[in-house]
């Protein structure tokens, strides 16, 4: 007598499809990890871009602190003259940690080279010209441009920073 087999009885894997199904776990496996990678580094220049237009904002109140009459307490120690100040080559620079608070000022050394301030995560950078809108009738000492330029991250070489560049119009008493 025959016995009858069940054709779809249980069997092993083959040597075929176990090769298959490592390189399929071999490619997936990467790409999943670039993906995680890649979203954590999008929210980071997000939170960077986020926190660049606060800094910006909080150094040109501080720079106003200066030009009050009295002088209001400022992070920056140095005397600002209105409308200019400083210099593209010589910028004041002032250190901000991870959550935006002020550490300290900086120097051109903490630009030109990673930052040696402890904790520094932001390096913002601001210098004054004066401004003459168009049609303004050449009353230049009336508005100053300033230069604000927000760096991150402070500890890294200047070469792989990020870079955030904003110009802001005001006079002596706040932005137009």
């Amino acid at each position: 007598m025959k016995t009858l087999t069940n054709s779809h009885a249980q069997r092993g894997m083959t040597l075929m499809e176990v090769v298959i199904a490592i390189g399929v776990v071999a490619f997936v496996i990467p790409l999943i990890l670039a993906a995680t990678g890649s979203a954590g580094n999008s929210r980071r220049n997000a939170e960077a871009d986020t926190r660049s237009v606060w800094l910006a904002r909080e150094v040109q109140q501080q720079v106003l602190s200066k030009w009050a009459d009295p002088v209001r307490e400022s992070a920056i120690t140095n005397a600002l003259t209105f409308p200019t100040f400083s210099s593209e080559a010589e910028p004041v620079v002032l250190a901000f940690d991870t959550q935006g608070n002020f550490l300290s000022e900086g120097d051109a050394q903490d630009i030109s080279a990673p930052s040696k301030i402890p904790k520094a995560a932001y390096l913002v950078t601001v210098y004054g010209e004066a401004y003459n809108p168009p049609g303004g009738g050449g009353a230049a000492d009336l508005f100053s441009l300033l230069h604000i330029r927000v760096w991150n991250p402070a500890k890294s070489s200047p070469a792989s920073r990020s870079s955030y560049q904003y110009k802001l119009i005001t006079t002596r008493q706040g932005t137009l």
